[in-house]
């Protein structure tokens, strides 16, 4: 049985501790730690058991932690549990910069502790049904829309909502950008809450990503372009359908998934990996390149906020 706490019990962190207390077969879920007294008392509601009074106070108790405090915690945090020896999952985005990943590289690789990232969609059932039908894309297109709220705005709409899909594309094209095309915009705040990117993948795959958080309905859609065939997935509903170039006016029916859980799923693959010493699903690797491709993207849609070019097509990381 893994002994873990949860450290930042805000909207998702409260997610994490119910899927725990569900997995109390592979975990014993100890205690948590918010500074927010509100947070904390919510979370005593939730679990019945007393927050810790700070976070060495937990590392204490615990053989793995659950990072779901806001992305600019994150550095901080898994590099105390890491040098504590503690095996740690960590919300996306893993930090806010480059260094800061790397640095947490180092230190896990050095400390020989497991790491995984918190890239949910890889766990959405439609995308793991779809699979089997996705094969060399040539071209991909992304829709990840959601209502205005004050959730994730610490962070751009790109480390927010497109990193999602970002990551799957890298999981599924094993490529990575050639070249970039970027726009975007800041609506609410300071954070750019609307993007709009192209990408060459350097396999040839073409790729096109739009996110948004101020739209009036949530939609997380991903259309994958074959040589003889369309597979689109409805991440939100849970169901994904497939069109054959040959017979394009013979498209199935969505095919419905059961739901589960992927957060659940998730927590089962950290749980294994520990134990089981089996491979990471999404890994501290995995998510530093994710993450170097969503600040690139970031970077050229603040260019694109000062530039009268009509395009900013840049080899990457020229």
């Amino acid at each position: 049985m893994i002994k873990v706490g949860v450290l930042g019990v805000g909207h998702l962190g409260k997610i994490h501790l119910q899927c725990l207390l569900n997995l109390s077969n592979r975990f014993s879920l100890v205690t948590f730690f918010d500074p927010s007294t509100a947070m904390a008392k919510a979370a005593m509601d939730i679990t019945g058991l007393m927050p810790s009074h700070s976070v060495d106070h937990l590392l204490e108790q615990v053989d793995a932690v659950i990072i779901a405090s806001s992305t600019a915690t994150h550095f901080e945090l898994a590099t105390k549990c890491i040098r504590s020896f503690k095996h740690v999952f960590i919300e996306k985005p893993v930090c806010v910069d480059m260094q800061q990943a790397k640095s947490l590289l180092r230190l896990a690789q050095e400390a020989e502790v497991v790491v995984q990232i918190g890239h949910v969609e890889r766990f959405n059932p439609a995308f793991q049904a779809a699979m089997k039908e996705i094969k060399s894309p040539k071209m991909i297109v992304c829709h990840r829309l959601s209502p205005v709220n004050d959730r994730g705005m610490d962070v751009s709409v790109v480390l927010d909502l497109m990193i999602h899909d970002i990551d799957l594309i890298l999981n599924l094209t094993k490529a990575s950008p050639r070249k970039i095309l970027a726009y975007g915009i800041p609506w609410k705040g300071n954070e750019l809450d609307v993007a709009q990117v192209t990408m060459e993948m350097d396999n040839g795959t073409s790729v096109h990503l739009y996110a948004s958080r101020v739209n009036d309905t949530s939609v997380r859609r991903m259309q994958l372009f074959m040589a003889d065939q369309l597979v689109e997935i409805d991440f939100l509903e849970h169901r994904w359908r497939k069109l054959s170039a040959v017979e394009p006016n013979k498209a199935l029916e969505w095919a419905l998934v059961e739901k589960g859980n992927a957060i659940m799923d998730e927590l089962v693959s950290f749980a294994n990996a520990i134990e089981k010493n089996s491979k990471v699903e999404v890994s501290l690797e995995d998510a530093i390149k994710s993450l170097e491709v969503a600040l690139s993207i970031g970077s050229r849609c603040d260019q694109s906020l000062f530039s009268n070019r009509p395009e900013n097509f840049e080899t990457f990381l020229q």
